[in-house]
């Protein structure tokens, strides 16, 4: 026999060498597949301990950086034609998250609201999650106040308001601006109210940051508030044609908002804003600073059918006010979104008139701001917000139209 032939491996034997650097490649696989594992786990973990602490001005960036990581991981673990598409989104991902880190560290302003103030909730979207007292600080890059507040939440999870014990009551709904971001208890709109009242009404404030009109229609559609509603003969809505891109579902923070639709001339609820791949999309990328601040701003702002979609909002809710409660709607109205209006072919002086043909009471409380003092501040500065100033003087425009037209506020002044 030829020795080289004596030497071969017969067919189907394997040299043991080979047979153990195969076992020691095998194990090396399943520790890899636990580790693809483990590492979304422990990704997910780290997004709910940072949704416990109170948000920064670099808390998203945190999150950018954690879908980032993930990608990272799925990109390892899949096959190389799916390693392509995986690839090119991680990479975006990572793009967000530098930009992110750089616009929260050189332009944005810091601070945030304790844990809790702000989470999800069926219907509404978003808002407190317990009654309670929650602190919101924001502060410029330099380390100075901007504003340090307390935010009161009752057992109805609405924002405290001294007021009447009970009687018939006057309802505020809106956003940030009837909320009182930014100001104690004792300065938002619906208390100045009450004190103008000499607090012989009882007034109730649902509203809250980043609310729309959808917000104010789909808890009377649920019935969500009825219990505390029961008794209510004014509803008050705090309205600015700016907010129609958080009733049509543009805005990107508006992304777990109630989303509604004209069918057929119509309102239809249809759901969240967004939901899935597209809520996650919304979240990680449109609510980005860098989209913000860079991207937005140069797309197309709201159209027509936006506005068609806030008005229609507002006269469903004066619609169903007046079935369920036989009380009225009053919008407080602002006129200072000419700008804002110029590709919709509204003005506001037609959004007011379609609202009153749809049987609502408009209000208009744009302030005519020369007649107050030289150097009244009318916005909180380095926020944006309405001052006490804004507050009151809007209350007080409220109360004396209301003393006027409303004879049930009267009597309870006597």
């Amino acid at each position: 026999m030829n020795p080289k032939q004596a030497q071969r491996p017969t067919f189907g034997m394997v040299r043991p060498g080979f047979q153990l650097e195969l076992e020691r490649v095998q194990r090396a696989r399943r520790a890899l597949e636990g580790v693809f594992l483990v590492v979304p786990v422990a990704l997910a973990l780290a997004a709910f301990a940072l949704d416990a602490l109170p948000a920064t001005r670099y808390t998203r960036a945190i999150y950018e950086l954690l879908f980032f990581l993930l990608l990272v991981d799925i990109a390892v673990a899949v096959p190389d034609k799916w390693r392509n598409v995986v690839i090119p989104v991680a990479s975006l991902a990572f793009c967000l998250f530098v930009a992110e880190i750089f616009i929260a560290a050189f332009l944005n302003k810091s601070g945030g609201d304790a844990p809790g103030f702000s989470v999800s909730r069926a219907d509404l979207g978003w808002g407190p999650a317990a009654p309670g007292i929650y602190r919101g600080v924001r502060t410029n890059n330099d380390g100075s106040t901007i504003y340090d507040v307390n935010y009161t939440f009752t057992e109805d999870l609405i924002r405290k308001t001294e007021s009447a014990p009970g009687g018939p009551a006057i309802a505020f709904f809106g956003d940030s601006m009837t909320f009182g971001q930014g100001l104690p208890d004792n300065q938002t709109l619906p208390q100045y109210f009450a004190d103008l009242s000499g607090r012989k009404i009882r007034v109730l404030n649902f509203a809250y940051p980043g609310y729309g009109p959808q917000q104010f229609l789909r808890p009377l559609e649920v019935g969500m508030f009825d219990r505390v509603l029961t008794g209510t003969k004014i509803f008050v809505y705090q309205a600015a044609a700016w907010q129609a891109e958080r009733a049509s579902c543009r805005a990107p923070y508006a992304a777990r908002a109630p989303r509604y639709e004209m069918k057929d001339g119509r309102l239809v609820y249809m759901g969240a804003c967004a939901e899935g791949l597209r809520r996650l999309y919304s979240d990680i990328v449109l609510g980005s600073s860098f989209y913000q601040k860079l991207i937005a701003p140069s797309l197309p702002g709201v159209d027509g059918r936006d506005i068609e979609i806030y008005i229609a909002e507002l006269v469903r809710c004066a619609q169903l006010v007046r079935e369920k409660f036989g009380a009225r709607l009053i919008v407080l109205y602002s006129t200072e979104s000419a700008a804002y209006l110029a590709q919709t072919g509204f003005t506001d002086a037609m959004i007011q008139e379609r609202l009153r043909q749809g049987g609502v009471d408009v209000v208009d409380d744009t302030l005519s701001f020369g007649e107050f003092l030289p150097g009244t501040l009318f916005t909180i500065p380095g926020d944006g917000h309405p001052t006490e100033v804004v507050a009151r003087a809007r209350a007080t425009i409220l109360y004396r139209y209301l003393v006027e037209a409303e004879p049930f506020v009267r009597k309870a002044l006597e």
